[in-house]
């Protein structure tokens, strides 16, 4: 984290975002054959964003940029990494805007293809717990912007090795996959992460296009504590919708909750097919044994909260979205309004020649 300065002294990050929000999108498109391979290529993809948030009456404007890299090697190695850069400007004690830069590592991961049903990866990872963290966390991707409040209960990064992959189990009705992993203790900026071990196992019912699953994590530091979690993922076929939700507790000091939410993309209404309305309804349940000493150190988490989230996201094209949401939080009295407007835009750039092998592109 940089240190604070005066939004005069920041303008040349105006200038970068605003480059990088009219970064264009290379779309080649070539004709395939089923029966030659397709070349592979390094990708350069990700997003760029503009948001500002009203928490209680105090504005944050944040314009970020999150790189994803994708370095293919042969068939059956795969290089990625995930970056992420942002500056949140907001009004100081002096009553002058200032701002705060963030940058970090995401991950940083090599991934080989062992067989069809295990997968190896070593480097810094997204930690194998939920859904949320692995599939839902990025900006564009998300349908409210405004994170859960148990997304952070358990460890949310690892440095270290997992096996992951996935197989029928005994019927092509139910596919079973599953992530197990150990994670090295770091203490750099970049790099942190807690020594633990953990997995997620889920199945997933394709004719329903529903996923059940669950999680464990155990922390081997500190006061050792544990963390067990429940997920839920539903898209039926009728209807464009999704119901997701997830569970989570955990033995130590920061507590449990859960959250339900569900989003409709009104494709099937003349006139509003590229809207989407989106809700949020979400508890969370401090430690009942913390200290006030304690409450205060871990700030939201110390206290019991109750929070509603409404959004909806309009998509101005395929790789361009607005989103607005408006959430009410409620907290022993110091109840809050949650406002979020902003912008995101989705680039995908091919690193070189795409097409099949032997294509002279």
């Amino acid at each position: 984290m940089l240190s604070f300065g005066r939004w005069s002294k920041n303008g040349a990050h105006a200038w970068i975002f605003a480059i990088f929000m009219l970064f264009p999108i290379v779309a080649l498109s070539q004709e395939e054959s089923a029966n030659e391979p397709v070349k592979t290529v390094p990708i350069l993809s990700g997003a760029t964003g503009y948001f500002t948030r009203v928490t209680g009456g105090q504005f944050q404007n944040t314009p970020s940029v999150s790189p994803v890299l994708l370095l293919p090697v042969g068939d059956k190695w795969l290089l990625e990494a995930k970056g992420n850069y942002s500056v949140t400007y907001a009004k100081g004690d002096e009553g002058y805007y200032e701002s705060t830069s963030a940058y970090n590592l995401i991950y940083g991961q090599v991934d080989y293809l062992a067989n069809r049903y295990v997968t190896i990866v070593g480097g810094r990872f997204t930690t194998p717990f939920g859904v949320y963290g692995e599939r839902l966390a990025p900006p564009w991707i998300k349908d409210l912007q405004l994170t859960p409040l148990i997304y952070s209960v358990p460890s949310g990064s690892s440095l270290g090795g997992m096996l992951r992959g996935g197989f029928p189990a005994g019927s092509q009705k139910v596919d079973f996959n599953y992530a197990v992993y150990f994670s090295t203790a770091n203490t750099n900026h970049l790099l942190a992460t807690d020594r633990s071990t953990g997995g997620r196992i889920g199945f997933f019912f394709p004719e329903r296009r529903l996923e059940i699953g669950a999680s464990f994590q155990q922390v081997l530091q500190l006061d050792r504590p544990h963390s067990a979690g429940l997920h839920f993922v539903w898209q039926p076929y009728v209807v464009p919708l999704t119901v997701r939700s997830e569970f989570v507790r955990q033995s130590g000091t920061k507590g449990s909750g859960y959250w339900i939410e569900s989003a409709y993309r009104l494709s099937q209404v003349p006139y509003l097919r590229r809207l989407e309305p989106a809700a949020r309804i979400q508890q969370f349940f401090a430690d009942p044994k913390l200290t006030s000493t304690q409450i205060k150190k871990l700030g939201a988490f110390g206290r019991d909260t109750n929070q509603a989230d409404f959004g909806l996201n309009y998509y101005l094209r395929y790789d361009l979205r607005a989103s607005a949401s408006y959430g009410r939080q409620f907290i022993l009295n110091r109840d809050s309004n949650l406002w979020v407007v902003g912008l995101t835009y989705r680039f995908l750039v091919p690193l070189g020649p795409t097409g099949l092998k032997g294509s002279t592109q």
